[in-house]
């Protein structure tokens, strides 16, 4: 049975109405922090779009704004994703008609036009600071015209952590780069749903593991399979990364002001070999910031391990945030491929990224990108 959606669209916070009868290539993707916003595309015909803001009251020229124009999605009548317009789409009108490519960015988007300002230290629980930096985002916004209107939900306490701003650094930036950072608060993922409210948690507690069905590959009359699995190319190895911060390079050791830290990860040199990349980042004046950004850089050169990329069908594969026949950024699902003679695509793997594109009819094609789960 196919999925049924909605694809509403509201305007300065207001719903117009479902455009998704006119909605051609949809598409949606959920991501994980640490893998950065959510989108979704669709193309609508110019005239037809016309015709359906003319008999809600309004004009093309009237929705087509950045940041006003938003996008929810409902799939069976649960809101799986928001988003916003995010560029003005192309279009090229040829004397009949043309298609608008309409692209929605994720809310996390928004906190990329927002920037935290050189304030120094700070020091608090991971969960308190990303609450206060989203509030003074919506703050700031509020206090010049138009707040974004994002409310906290259930935010999970995380440990305490230090930071340095001693530059401008975007508010989005700041959590994508702390959402995988082994040196501070742990893995965490900052959830927003369709409706702005945004929910805060550890990886080990986000999302479920699915133990009533695998994935097989080859296809399977029964059951759920996957009718294509790939694992991209990995490259950027680096068991040793050399972090360069702000100040002046030079071979007088009196004269050199740049701070440096340099980290090796003694396993993976063990297991693969030594071999160094450079980290260059001349906004970085404290070196703890410089060794928290090295530590990150070396825990994602220094393992180099495949994530598959599968296309999955059968009934059961329902991509919706609940229920129990289901997958969803953060859940774990098992993977058999009689194939395999590495092993690499076989086993337990936790979703970072769910790709869905929907036909006509509302059949979807369910591409989630994986990365190994050990428990």
């Amino acid at each position: 049975m196919n999925a049924t959606y909605e694809v509403n669209l509201y305007l300065n916070g207001q719903l117009i109405g479902d455009v998704r009868k006119l909605a051609q290539n949809l598409k949606w993707v959920r991501r994980r922090t640490k893998v950065g916003a959510d989108e979704i595309d669709f193309t609508l015909n110019d005239v037809l779009f016309s015709r359906w803001c003319e008999a809600r009251g309004t004009t093309i020229n009237e929705m087509l704004k950045p940041i006003a124009l938003e996008c929810r999605l409902v799939r069976d009548g649960i809101d799986i994703l928001g988003g916003f317009l995010a560029t003005m789409p192309s279009y090229q009108p040829n004397g009949t008609s043309a298609n608008l490519a309409m692209r929605f960015d994720g809310y996390l988007n928004l906190l990329n036009g927002v920037y935290i300002r050189p304030i120094g230290t700070v020091s608090g629980t991971m969960d308190a600071l990303i609450q206060r930096f989203i509030t003074e985002a919506d703050t700031r916004a509020s206090e010049a015209g138009k707040a974004y209107g994002f409310t906290a939900g259930v935010l999970e306490p995380l440990a305490n952590v230090e930071h340095t701003f001693d530059n401008y650094k975007s508010t989005k930036d700041w959590i994508c780069d702390r959402s995988d950072n082994i040196t501070g608060a742990g893995p965490f993922d900052l959830y927003f749903h369709a409706n702005k409210t945004y929910d805060l948690s550890s990886s080990r507690n986000f999302g479920d593991i699915i133990r009533d069905w695998v994935a097989f590959y080859p296809t399977k009359t029964n059951g759920i399979s996957a009718t294509s699995i790939q694992a991209q190319e990995v490259s950027g190895f680096a068991s040793a990364v050399i972090g360069i911060g702000s100040g002046e390079i030079s071979s007088n050791e009196a004269e050199n002001t740049a701070i440096i830290s340099e980290q090796i990860y003694d396993p993976a040199v063990i297991e693969y070999g030594y071999y160094e990349t450079i980290l260059q980042d001349s906004s970085v004046s404290q070196q703890e910031t410089l060794d928290n950004n090295v530590a990150t850089r070396l825990a994602n050169t220094s393992t180099m391990v495949w994530e598959p990329e599968i296309t999955l069908t059968g009934r059961t594969v329902a991509p919706k945030p609940t229920g129990s026949a289901k997958i969803w950024i953060g859940d774990v699902i098992t993977i058999r491929n009689s194939e395999d003679l590495t092993g690499m695509t076989n086993g337990m793997f936790k979703v970072n990224e769910l790709e869905v594109n929907i036909s006509a009819t509302g059949a979807e094609d369910i591409r989630p990108v994986l990365e190994r789960y050990d428990g």
